[in-house]
């Protein structure tokens, strides 16, 4: 029972990797990529979501505005929200399993 939760932790862990590995996951944020081998930080995961949240969160404000003709709420709170929002999904998801292979790569290359 544990090993197969385990090949399936696993199996999420290559799907949300090699996710993370292809260039358009990262687009236009590239530059805050780093190595396979190095850890993503909370700093990291909370520029990451920042910079998508913000813009996702202003993105709901005109769709809310033109839809409902009114947003009925300050203008930061959705881009605020949807940047909470982003930080938890991406630090429990990419950056829980992208730290997994870092830590599993950085203890190999120690090893050798």
């Amino acid at each position: 029972m544990l090993e197969r939760a385990m090949n399936t932790v696993r199996g999420m862990e290559d799907v949300a990797n090699w996710i993370s590995d292809m260039d358009r996951s990262w687009w236009p944020f590239g530059f805050l990529r780093p190595v396979p081998d190095a850890r993503i930080s909370s700093f990291r995961v909370a520029l990451i979501a920042m910079l998508y949240g913000v813009f996702a969160g202003m993105l709901a404000n005109v769709l809310v505005a033109v839809t409902l003709g009114t947003t009925g709420h300050s203008v930061v709170a959705l881009p605020a929200l949807t940047t909470v929002g982003f930080f938890v999904v991406y630090r429990l998801t990419f950056a829980y399993f992208w730290n997994r292979r870092a830590e599993r790569l950085a203890a190999g290359e120690r090893a050798q």
